[in-house]
Protein backbone atom coordinates (compact mmCIF):
# COMPACT_ATOMS: atom_id res chain seq x y z
CA UNK A 1 0.00 0.00 0.00
CA UNK A 2 2.87 2.96 1.00
CA UNK A 3 4.08 1.73 -2.67
CA UNK A 4 1.12 2.08 -4.43
CA UNK A 5 0.69 5.50 -2.63
CA UNK A 6 4.20 6.74 -3.24
CA UNK A 7 3.88 5.70 -7.43
CA UNK A 8 0.76 7.54 -7.06
CA UNK A 9 2.08 10.85 -5.70
CA UNK A 10 5.97 10.35 -7.80
CA UNK A 11 3.48 9.93 -10.93
CA UNK A 12 1.16 13.46 -9.78
CA UNK A 13 4.88 15.07 -8.92
CA UNK A 14 5.83 14.52 -12.55
CA UNK A 15 2.56 15.79 -14.47
CA UNK A 16 2.66 18.73 -12.17
CA UNK A 17 5.94 19.69 -12.39
CA UNK A 18 5.26 19.78 -17.05
CA UNK A 19 1.76 21.58 -16.59
CA UNK A 20 2.22 25.16 -18.88
CA UNK A 21 1.01 28.15 -17.27
CA UNK A 22 1.93 30.15 -20.03
CA UNK A 23 -0.69 33.24 -20.21
CA UNK A 24 -2.15 33.01 -16.94
CA UNK A 25 -1.86 35.26 -13.32
CA UNK A 26 -0.87 33.32 -10.43
CA UNK A 27 -2.08 35.21 -7.59
CA UNK A 28 0.88 34.67 -4.63
CA UNK A 29 0.31 35.53 -1.15
CA UNK A 30 3.63 36.06 1.30
CA UNK A 31 3.23 35.85 5.37
CA UNK A 32 6.66 37.06 5.98
CA UNK A 33 8.69 36.03 9.11
CA UNK A 34 12.66 36.15 10.05
CA UNK A 35 13.27 32.84 9.54
CA UNK A 36 10.71 31.46 6.89
CA UNK A 37 8.05 32.51 4.05
CA UNK A 38 4.21 31.36 4.00
CA UNK A 39 3.43 30.98 0.30
CA UNK A 40 0.42 30.59 -1.23
CA UNK A 41 -0.57 30.48 -4.51
CA UNK A 42 -4.18 30.94 -6.20
CA UNK A 43 -5.29 30.95 -9.85
CA UNK A 44 -8.46 31.48 -11.26
CA UNK A 45 -10.07 30.77 -8.04
CA UNK A 46 -8.35 27.41 -7.23
CA UNK A 47 -5.23 27.28 -4.43
CA UNK A 48 -2.47 25.56 -6.08
CA UNK A 49 -0.46 25.35 -3.06
CA UNK A 50 0.24 26.86 0.53
CA UNK A 51 3.58 25.53 1.30
CA UNK A 52 6.77 26.82 3.81
CA UNK A 53 10.13 27.74 2.86
CA UNK A 54 13.21 29.33 3.92
CA UNK A 55 12.95 33.74 4.29
CA UNK A 56 15.35 34.05 0.85
CA UNK A 57 14.04 36.01 -1.67
CA UNK A 58 15.80 34.32 -4.11
CA UNK A 59 14.50 30.80 -3.28
CA UNK A 60 11.02 32.04 -3.73
CA UNK A 61 11.82 33.05 -7.32
CA UNK A 62 13.60 29.74 -7.85
CA UNK A 63 10.42 27.82 -6.44
CA UNK A 64 8.12 30.07 -8.52
CA UNK A 65 9.44 29.56 -11.71
CA UNK A 66 10.21 25.91 -11.43
CA UNK A 67 6.39 25.07 -10.30
CA UNK A 68 4.63 27.07 -12.70
CA UNK A 69 6.65 27.68 -15.35
CA UNK A 70 5.72 30.28 -18.28
CA UNK A 71 3.06 32.09 -15.54
CA UNK A 72 3.17 35.83 -14.58
CA UNK A 73 2.91 36.21 -10.98
CA UNK A 74 1.72 38.80 -9.28
CA UNK A 75 3.36 39.16 -5.23
CA UNK A 76 1.66 40.39 -2.01
CA UNK A 77 3.29 40.89 1.41
CA UNK A 78 1.90 42.83 4.52
CA UNK A 79 4.62 45.72 5.31
CA UNK A 80 7.12 44.55 7.95
CA UNK A 81 10.47 44.95 9.51
CA UNK A 82 12.18 44.03 6.41
CA UNK A 83 10.55 46.49 4.45
CA UNK A 84 10.76 46.99 0.56
CA UNK A 85 13.76 44.63 -0.55
CA UNK A 86 11.56 41.64 -0.92
CA UNK A 87 9.18 43.76 -3.37
CA UNK A 88 12.14 44.92 -4.92
CA UNK A 89 14.49 41.33 -6.00
CA UNK A 90 10.61 40.11 -6.99
CA UNK A 91 10.09 43.13 -9.39
CA UNK A 92 13.10 42.87 -10.51
CA UNK A 93 12.89 39.13 -11.56
CA UNK A 94 10.01 40.48 -13.52
CA UNK A 95 7.37 39.39 -11.04
CA UNK A 96 4.77 41.91 -10.00
CA UNK A 97 4.72 42.31 -6.51
CA UNK A 98 2.83 44.96 -3.56
CA UNK A 99 3.32 45.98 -0.09
CA UNK A 100 0.02 46.82 1.92
CA UNK A 101 -0.85 47.92 5.01
CA UNK A 102 -1.97 45.08 7.79
CA UNK A 103 -4.89 47.04 8.95
CA UNK A 104 -5.92 47.45 5.35
CA UNK A 105 -6.54 43.66 4.76
CA UNK A 106 -10.34 42.86 5.57
CA UNK A 107 -10.35 39.44 7.67
CA UNK A 108 -13.67 37.93 8.73
CA UNK A 109 -14.08 36.49 12.27
CA UNK A 110 -13.30 33.10 11.87
CA UNK A 111 -10.29 34.16 10.30
CA UNK A 112 -9.14 35.93 13.37
CA UNK A 113 -9.85 32.80 15.44
CA UNK A 114 -8.62 30.62 13.55
CA UNK A 115 -5.39 32.62 12.87
CA UNK A 116 -2.49 30.38 10.87
CA UNK A 117 0.41 31.50 8.37
CA UNK A 118 -1.22 29.93 5.61
CA UNK A 119 -4.47 31.24 6.48
CA UNK A 120 -2.54 34.58 6.53
CA UNK A 121 -0.65 33.69 3.25
CA UNK A 122 -3.94 32.49 1.35
CA UNK A 123 -6.51 35.68 2.58
CA UNK A 124 -3.89 37.74 1.21
CA UNK A 125 -3.29 35.60 -2.41
CA UNK A 126 -7.25 35.83 -2.45
CA UNK A 127 -7.48 39.68 -2.08
CA UNK A 128 -5.04 40.15 -4.12
CA UNK A 129 -6.55 38.18 -6.68
CA UNK A 130 -10.52 39.85 -6.13
CA UNK A 131 -8.45 43.43 -6.38
CA UNK A 132 -9.21 44.66 -3.25
CA UNK A 133 -6.11 45.65 -2.36
CA UNK A 134 -4.48 49.10 -2.52
CA UNK A 135 -0.61 49.50 -2.00
CA UNK A 136 1.38 51.35 -0.11
CA UNK A 137 4.07 53.72 -1.72
CA UNK A 138 7.37 52.07 -2.10
CA UNK A 139 9.96 54.75 -1.80
CA UNK A 140 12.86 55.58 -4.18
CA UNK A 141 15.68 53.23 -3.05
CA UNK A 142 18.20 56.34 -2.27
CA UNK A 143 15.47 58.40 -0.68
CA UNK A 144 14.85 55.97 1.83
CA UNK A 145 18.56 55.20 2.61
CA UNK A 146 18.77 58.98 2.94
CA UNK A 147 15.67 58.87 5.49
CA UNK A 148 17.39 56.60 8.05
CA UNK A 149 19.06 59.67 8.82
CA UNK A 150 16.47 61.99 9.57
CA UNK A 151 15.23 58.92 11.71
CA UNK A 152 18.20 58.25 13.46
CA UNK A 153 18.00 61.80 14.47
CA UNK A 154 14.76 61.11 16.10
CA UNK A 155 16.03 58.89 18.66
CA UNK A 156 18.76 60.47 19.31
CA UNK A 157 16.94 63.45 20.91
CA UNK A 158 14.74 60.79 22.70
CA UNK A 159 17.79 59.28 24.01
CA UNK A 160 18.37 62.98 25.39
CA UNK A 161 15.45 63.24 27.02
CA UNK A 162 15.66 59.60 28.38
CA UNK A 163 19.10 60.31 29.59
CA UNK A 164 18.23 63.59 31.29
CA UNK A 165 14.89 62.39 33.36
CA UNK A 166 17.54 59.45 34.05
CA UNK A 167 20.41 61.83 35.85
CA UNK A 168 17.45 64.11 37.77
CA UNK A 169 15.55 61.01 38.81
CA UNK A 170 18.79 59.68 40.77
CA UNK A 171 19.41 63.42 41.72
CA UNK A 172 15.80 63.57 43.53
CA UNK A 173 16.43 60.03 44.64
CA UNK A 174 19.91 60.78 46.62
CA UNK A 175 17.97 63.92 48.04
CA UNK A 176 20.44 66.55 46.13
CA UNK A 177 17.94 69.36 44.90
CA UNK A 178 18.38 71.46 41.73
CA UNK A 179 18.88 74.92 42.01
CA UNK A 180 16.86 77.27 40.58
CA UNK A 181 18.36 78.93 38.14
CA UNK A 182 18.60 74.83 36.55
CA UNK A 183 15.78 73.92 37.31
CA UNK A 184 13.79 75.20 34.13
CA UNK A 185 16.16 75.27 31.57
CA UNK A 186 15.20 72.34 29.57
CA UNK A 187 18.41 73.13 27.23
CA UNK A 188 20.94 72.04 29.74
CA UNK A 189 24.36 74.43 29.56
CA UNK A 190 27.22 73.61 30.70
CA UNK A 191 27.00 75.62 34.14
CA UNK A 192 24.21 72.99 34.60
CA UNK A 193 26.53 69.81 33.62
CA UNK A 194 29.53 71.36 35.81
CA UNK A 195 27.08 71.50 38.57
CA UNK A 196 26.27 67.64 38.52
CA UNK A 197 29.84 66.69 37.93
CA UNK A 198 30.94 68.52 41.09
CA UNK A 199 27.93 66.65 43.03
CA UNK A 200 29.77 63.63 41.44
CA UNK A 201 32.89 64.65 43.03
CA UNK A 202 31.78 65.27 46.61
CA UNK A 203 30.55 61.58 47.11
CA UNK A 204 33.20 59.02 45.37
CA UNK A 205 30.09 55.92 45.61
CA UNK A 206 27.37 58.46 43.64
CA UNK A 207 30.14 59.68 41.94
CA UNK A 208 30.76 56.65 39.51
CA UNK A 209 26.93 56.49 37.97
CA UNK A 210 26.50 59.99 38.19
CA UNK A 211 29.79 60.05 35.90
CA UNK A 212 29.33 57.48 33.53
CA UNK A 213 25.63 59.01 33.28
CA UNK A 214 27.00 62.70 32.29
CA UNK A 215 29.75 60.31 29.81
CA UNK A 216 26.46 58.83 27.84
CA UNK A 217 24.65 62.34 27.61
CA UNK A 218 27.28 64.09 26.15
CA UNK A 219 28.19 61.16 23.88
CA UNK A 220 25.06 61.45 22.62
CA UNK A 221 24.87 65.12 22.24
CA UNK A 222 28.22 65.03 20.14
CA UNK A 223 26.39 62.52 17.66
CA UNK A 224 23.24 64.56 17.85
CA UNK A 225 25.53 67.21 16.78
CA UNK A 226 27.20 65.11 13.79
CA UNK A 227 24.25 63.92 12.57
CA UNK A 228 22.79 67.52 11.78
CA UNK A 229 25.87 68.75 10.46
CA UNK A 230 25.19 65.65 7.73
CA UNK A 231 21.78 66.95 7.35
CA UNK A 232 22.58 69.80 6.57
CA UNK A 233 25.56 69.06 4.08
CA UNK A 234 22.35 66.54 2.42
CA UNK A 235 20.13 69.14 2.12
CA UNK A 236 22.84 71.41 0.52
CA UNK A 237 23.84 69.32 -1.73
CA UNK A 238 20.62 67.38 -3.30
CA UNK A 239 17.54 69.40 -2.05
CA UNK A 240 18.68 73.36 -2.25
CA UNK A 241 15.46 74.27 -4.20
CA UNK A 242 13.30 72.48 -2.13
CA UNK A 243 14.68 73.26 1.17
CA UNK A 244 14.31 76.94 -0.10
CA UNK A 245 10.75 76.61 -0.92
CA UNK A 246 9.37 75.07 2.48
CA UNK A 247 11.90 77.10 4.35
CA UNK A 248 10.14 80.14 3.31
CA UNK A 249 6.67 78.94 5.49
CA UNK A 250 6.44 80.28 8.73
CA UNK A 251 7.34 77.74 11.34
CA UNK A 252 9.27 75.35 9.06
CA UNK A 253 12.92 75.39 10.15
CA UNK A 254 15.32 73.29 8.02
CA UNK A 255 15.10 70.33 9.46
CA UNK A 256 11.68 69.67 9.81
CA UNK A 257 11.58 70.64 6.13
CA UNK A 258 14.57 67.80 5.35
CA UNK A 259 12.06 65.51 7.67
CA UNK A 260 9.58 66.47 5.01
CA UNK A 261 10.78 66.24 2.09
CA UNK A 262 12.30 62.82 3.15
CA UNK A 263 9.44 61.16 4.48
CA UNK A 264 6.95 62.77 1.60
CA UNK A 265 9.54 61.78 -1.14
CA UNK A 266 7.23 63.02 -4.47
CA UNK A 267 4.39 65.57 -4.08
CA UNK A 268 3.11 64.58 -7.05
CA UNK A 269 2.33 61.16 -6.10
CA UNK A 270 -0.30 62.27 -3.89
CA UNK A 271 -3.76 62.90 -6.37
CA UNK A 272 -4.82 66.10 -4.23
CA UNK A 273 -4.11 67.63 -1.14
CA UNK A 274 -6.87 65.32 0.74
CA UNK A 275 -4.26 62.08 0.05
CA UNK A 276 -1.76 64.21 1.28
CA UNK A 277 -3.57 65.14 4.15
CA UNK A 278 -4.50 61.37 4.76
CA UNK A 279 -1.10 60.14 4.47
CA UNK A 280 -0.35 62.93 7.37
CA UNK A 281 -3.47 62.18 9.52
CA UNK A 282 -5.04 65.53 10.46
CA UNK A 283 -8.46 64.29 9.15
CA UNK A 284 -10.87 62.98 11.86
CA UNK A 285 -12.70 59.08 12.27
CA UNK A 286 -15.91 58.90 12.75
CA UNK A 287 -18.59 55.90 13.51
CA UNK A 288 -21.70 55.85 12.24
CA UNK A 289 -24.63 53.73 12.21
CA UNK A 290 -28.43 55.12 11.51
CA UNK A 291 -28.86 58.08 13.32
CA UNK A 292 -26.38 57.52 15.49
CA UNK A 293 -23.04 59.26 14.66
CA UNK A 294 -19.76 59.67 16.86
CA UNK A 295 -16.96 62.11 15.75
CA UNK A 296 -13.71 59.88 17.46
CA UNK A 297 -11.37 62.67 17.05
CA UNK A 298 -8.46 63.10 14.99
CA UNK A 299 -7.35 59.85 13.34
CA UNK A 300 -5.15 57.46 14.68
CA UNK A 301 -3.70 56.35 11.22
CA UNK A 302 -1.11 59.09 10.89
CA UNK A 303 2.66 59.45 9.75
CA UNK A 304 3.40 59.80 13.60
CA UNK A 305 7.25 62.29 13.09
CA UNK A 306 5.03 64.27 10.26
CA UNK A 307 2.43 64.87 12.08
CA UNK A 308 4.12 65.69 15.45
CA UNK A 309 6.20 68.25 13.92
CA UNK A 310 3.68 69.77 11.73
CA UNK A 311 1.56 70.65 15.16
CA UNK A 312 4.43 71.87 16.64
CA UNK A 313 5.69 74.20 13.90
CA UNK A 314 2.00 75.39 13.97
CA UNK A 315 2.34 77.19 17.14
CA UNK A 316 5.93 78.69 16.15
CA UNK A 317 3.79 80.38 12.65
CA UNK A 318 0.72 81.30 14.67
CA UNK A 319 3.39 83.94 16.41
CA UNK A 320 5.04 84.47 12.71
CA UNK A 321 2.44 84.96 10.89
CA UNK A 322 -0.71 87.44 10.99
CA UNK A 323 -3.41 85.84 8.86
CA UNK A 324 -2.68 82.19 10.89
CA UNK A 325 -2.84 84.06 14.03
CA UNK A 326 -6.04 85.32 13.20
CA UNK A 327 -7.01 82.30 11.96
CA UNK A 328 -6.12 80.92 15.19
CA UNK A 329 -8.07 83.37 17.61
CA UNK A 330 -10.90 82.90 15.38
CA UNK A 331 -11.48 78.92 16.10
CA UNK A 332 -10.76 79.74 19.64
CA UNK A 333 -13.90 80.82 20.09
CA UNK A 334 -15.77 77.92 19.01
CA UNK A 335 -13.30 75.37 20.16
CA UNK A 336 -10.17 75.13 22.58
CA UNK A 337 -6.73 75.74 21.66
CA UNK A 338 -6.16 72.28 20.91
CA UNK A 339 -8.39 71.44 18.32
CA UNK A 340 -7.44 74.83 17.06
CA UNK A 341 -3.44 74.40 16.75
CA UNK A 342 -4.64 70.97 14.83
CA UNK A 343 -6.36 72.78 11.79
CA UNK A 344 -4.00 75.94 11.88
CA UNK A 345 -1.21 72.92 10.71
CA UNK A 346 -3.62 71.63 8.27
CA UNK A 347 -3.54 74.98 6.59
CA UNK A 348 0.48 75.06 7.13
CA UNK A 349 0.26 71.70 5.00
CA UNK A 350 -1.69 73.43 2.61
CA UNK A 351 0.96 75.82 2.14
CA UNK A 352 3.89 73.54 1.68
CA UNK A 353 2.02 71.33 -0.86
CA UNK A 354 1.48 74.52 -2.52
CA UNK A 355 5.04 75.84 -2.85
CA UNK A 356 6.57 72.66 -3.67
CA UNK A 357 3.92 72.21 -6.61
CA UNK A 358 4.05 76.37 -7.94
CA UNK A 359 7.66 76.45 -7.10
CA UNK A 360 7.50 79.74 -5.29
CA UNK A 361 8.08 80.77 -2.47
CA UNK A 362 5.48 81.50 0.54
CA UNK A 363 4.63 85.52 1.11
CA UNK A 364 4.18 85.92 4.81
CA UNK A 365 0.61 88.31 5.08
CA UNK A 366 -0.76 86.73 1.97
CA UNK A 367 -4.78 86.46 2.50
CA UNK A 368 -6.74 83.52 2.65
CA UNK A 369 -6.83 80.63 0.05
CA UNK A 370 -3.88 82.14 -2.07
CA UNK A 371 -1.45 80.04 -0.84
CA UNK A 372 -4.54 77.46 0.17
CA UNK A 373 -4.60 78.96 3.52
Amino acid sequence: MKQQNSAISETFTKVSETIDFTGKTIHVGIDVHQKNYQVAKVCQGMCLGNVSMNAQADGLIAHLKKHYPGAHFECVYECCAWGFNLQRKLIAAGMGCMVVHAADVSTSDKERKRKTDSVDALKLARCLASGDLKAIHMPDENRQKQRNLIRYRSRLVGDIGRSKNRIKSLLKFQGIDIPEEFGRNKHWSLNFLKWIELQASQDILLGDTLGLMIEQLKLLRQLLLRTERKLRHLGKDQYTSELKLITSVPGIGPTNAMLFLLEIGDINRFKGFDALNDFIGFCPDTNSSGDTERDRGITKRRNRRLRTALVEAAWIAIRRDPVLMDNYHELTKRMTGNRAIIRIARKLLRRLRAVLISGVEYKKGFVKDEMGG
